[in-house]
């Protein structure tokens, strides 16, 4: 089937949306304190690798840049975020533009972007998923103008794309198998015949083999982590029977149009020759809604079912009721995201409900934004100032998680703490205490006989860190304890002590 000349860009209307979206985004790029990942990403930015337990290199290393230009500044970290939201917005009208559709339907699938939750989340703190989303919906449109023009240095950008993607999160071989499997299904397999097509694989397999080399020396935590994230999601969301909820609280009301836009994929004509697109749609919902995965893994295709559902919806002539109510949904969604861009977080004297369950954590992080930071800090330098400065020298602190670990190494770190260390999912890969360390300050949850016995013994509780209101693993139900190491070497020890689920202290 051929494929028609598409329209010219909108760049008045879309630009609009995307400078709108933007600058109310920028406005509270600083508000939120500072996130227990993104203190990792700046710890894990100073231990640069070509892989880590959780996640690929590239937020540590912006996060290092950050640090190094701007040390302490939320708002140089979050702005790749930032950028990568906007280029998400502008990535749904340029979508639209391969679809046929023109300024309307190029502008309506920017709006319904700009003011999903999925936008408001994505801009709103430095994040993995921040950059996977737009990374992924770049590497779909590439296909798609492949599809018009045929030419082949975009399916070798694509690769490239995906390469960086990688370098992330590791979905990106997902989504580039997916897609291929949908060309073979539905074509055009003439793509799966193109130089840039094998090209493009070829770089995303090399680029990927360091990254696979250091996982496959480190025990693949990456692919342990799988299991982890799923537990967590469940446990924060009640189960799999809330996860299609989930799902609309991504979307929120313009939803509806990313519903429209599936429907359009599988029956419209103008957009048959797209279908390609259909599995790793269907595979992305399928792994949030059946799998309990993370509701932000199927953002990167709401660019896409955005475009599709503005372009089918532009191309029918619809009754007046149904065009005010999609005004009014648009309109709601609007509002709703600027109030949540305006509003919060909300002050901390609001907070009056202490956070005891697990899935309470990710509405208290939304409406409060991450606490207790210096409370922490504090705790720990009043413990490690308690013992005498001639044994500060083989001192080290171990914490039972890593956003302990990373908050005292960086926020921490003009405290003149002693090395801190944490056996914590990706923290436990940056390295041990050295083996002639002869005390420990232990901060955690739980005893140190409890976790670590092989290596700690006659540990006292010098400090508590326990405010009633105060964020779970941070500065609530938090003792420090001082420990001698005189069972077994930390060199020994150490990849046995490594651990990844997370121990918050809640139920």
């Amino acid at each position: 089937m051929a494929v028609e000349t598409p329209a010219r860009f909108a760049w008045r209307p879309v630009g609009v949306v995307a400078v709108v979206a933007g600058g109310l985004f920028l406005s509270r790029l600083g508000r939120y304190e500072f996130g227990g990942d993104e203190l990792y990403f700046i710890a894990a930015g100073r231990q640069l690798a070509l892989g880590y337990a959780d996640q690929g290199p590239v937020v540590p290393l912006l996060a290092a840049v950050a640090d190094v230009l701007a040390p302490g500044s939320r708002e140089l970290l979050r702005l790749p975020a930032l950028l990568a939201t906007v280029a998400s917005i502008l990535l749904a009208a340029a979508i639209a533009r391969e679809f046929g559709g023109g300024a309307r339907a190029q502008t309506i699938a920017a709006i319904c972007y700009a003011c999903t939750p999925a936008a408001v989340m994505q801009a709103a703190m430095a994040s993995t998923y921040a950059l996977d989303a737009a990374l992924t919906a770049g590497i779909s449109w590439l296909f798609i103008r492949w599809v018009r023009t045929r030419a082949d240095w975009l399916l070798v950008l694509a690769g490239l794309v995906a390469a960086v993607d990688f370098q992330v999160k590791w979905l990106a071989p997902m989504v580039w198998a997916g897609l291929a499997v949908g060309i073979a299904m539905f074509g055009p397999r003439a793509l799966l015949r193109s130089r840039g097509w094998w090209f493009g694989s070829a770089v995303l397999v090399v680029t990927a083999v360091p990254t696979l080399v250091w996982q496959q020396r480190n025990g693949w935590p990456q692919v342990a982590m799988g299991a982890v994230v799923r537990a967590e999601q469940l446990a924060t969301s009640g189960g799999l029977v809330a996860m299609p909820w989930q799902v609309v609280m991504v979307t929120g009301p313009v939803g509806a149009l990313a519903l429209v836009g599936i429907w359009a994929g599988l029956r419209a004509q103008r957009l048959r020759p797209y279908r390609f697109l259909i599995p790793i749609v269907v595979v992305g919902l399928g792994a949030v809604v059946v799998g309990g995965l993370r509701p932000y893994f199927v953002v990167g295709a709401l660019p896409g079912l955005f475009a599709a559902g503005a372009v089918f919806v532009v191309d029918r002539p619809w009754r007046p009721v149904l065009v005010r109510g999609g005004a009014v949904l648009t309109a709601c969604s609007a509002l709703l995201a600027a109030a949540f861009v305006l509003v919060l977080p909300l002050p901390g004297h609001r907070l009056q409900t202490p956070t005891d369950r697990y899935d309470q954590i990710d509405t208290r992080s939304k409406l409060f934004g991450p606490t207790g930071w210096s409370a922490l800090i504090d705790g720990v330098t009043t413990a490690t100032h308690q013992i005498p400065a001639a044994e500060r020298t083989r001192l080290a602190i171990v914490t039972e998680n890593y956003w302990q670990a990373a908050a005292l190494a960086t926020l921490g770190r003009d405290r003149a703490l002693p090395p801190v260390f944490s056996p914590h999912r990706g923290y436990g890969y940056f390295g041990a205490p050295d083996d002639d360390t002869t005390a420990i300050l232990y901060v955690g949850l739980t005893v140190p006989h409890q976790t670590m016995s092989e290596v700690l013994t006659h540990c006292t509780p010098v400090h508590r860190v326990d405010d009633r209101l105060g964020y779970p693993g941070v500065n609530r139900n938090i003792t420090i304890w001082r420990c001698a190491t005189t069972r077994q070497p930390w060199s020994t020890a150490w990849p046995g002590l490594r651990t990844l689920p997370l121990v918050d202290g809640t139920t």
